[in-house]
């Protein structure tokens, strides 16, 4: 099994092309402590980000879902259906 060395841990900017693998993460946290914190930054009005879950799409798309911290503690109203 290969075993892939982290080229510069602790450190990852954007590409600009908003795109980001499973390995641009990996090598960016390989050799941070478990029990680092991750912070999701905010929203423009100033709300925090918070972690919700991770789902896959298809075989090639992690979706790593946030969510208003304002929404956790005041979900918006279901809409009505038509």
């Amino acid at each position: 099994m290969h075993v892939r060395q982290p080229t510069e841990p602790g450190y990852m900017r954007g590409d600009g092309k908003l795109r980001l693998t499973v390995g641009d993460l990996r090598n960016a946290i390989a050799l941070l402590d478990d029990d680092v914190k991750v912070s999701f930054g905010g929203t423009i009005m100033g709300g925090r980000l918070l972690f919700s879950q991770f789902d896959m799409h298809g075989d090639e798309m992690l979706l790593i879902e946030l969510i208003e911290e304002a929404f956790v503690h005041n979900p918006p109203p279901p809409s009505e259906a038509p």
